[in-house]
This record gives structure tokens, sequence and C-alpha cells, in this order.
């Protein structure tokens, strides 16, 4: 199962946008494991993020911001088929 972790910036106006994208695309991609945190110090100097929030697959980087929902799925998707 693939990990799609979503790192937000604790009190940022973005926050609440990034959790209900989470909880929308949760329905439409069941075999992913989907969670949101509020972002470390650790992950700006080990992942080196810089904007939030921040998208990771499997511990990677994937995109940053609020990306459009049709998008993220349809990218989901594929990475889940092996087409990152």
């Amino acid at each position: 199962m693939a990990h799609l972790e979503i790192l937000v910036h604790r009190g940022c106006l973005s926050e609440q946008s990034a959790r209900t994208l989470a909880i929308e695309i949760r329905d439409e991609l069941p075999d992913w494991d989907i969670d949101v945190r509020s972002a470390r110090q650790s992950d700006t100097d080990t992942l080196g993020v810089m904007v939030f929030p921040a998208f990771l697959i499997d511990g990677r980087i994937f995109t940053t911001g609020i990306p459009q929902k049709d998008w993220l799925v349809a990218k989901l998707r594929a990475w889940g088929k092996g087409a990152p």
C-alpha cells in the first residue's frame, strides 16, 4: 500500500484545505494510506520542505501547495500503477 503524507504548517490558512482534500480523496483511493500531520523542524531540515502544505509519497516530496483534487487523484492512481 502506497503512503501519502500531507505535511501542514499548524495554523496556516491552507491547513484546513489540505485536511479537507485528504478526506475527499480517501474515498477515491482506498488502496492508499493517507495521513495529515503538522510539520516539524526536522521535516524542513531533512526533506528540505520550504512550502506547505507538502505532499509526500513514501517519504519523498511529490508536490506542494493545494493541488486540484482531480489532478491529485489521477497522479496518485498512476503512481499506484507504477508510473510515477
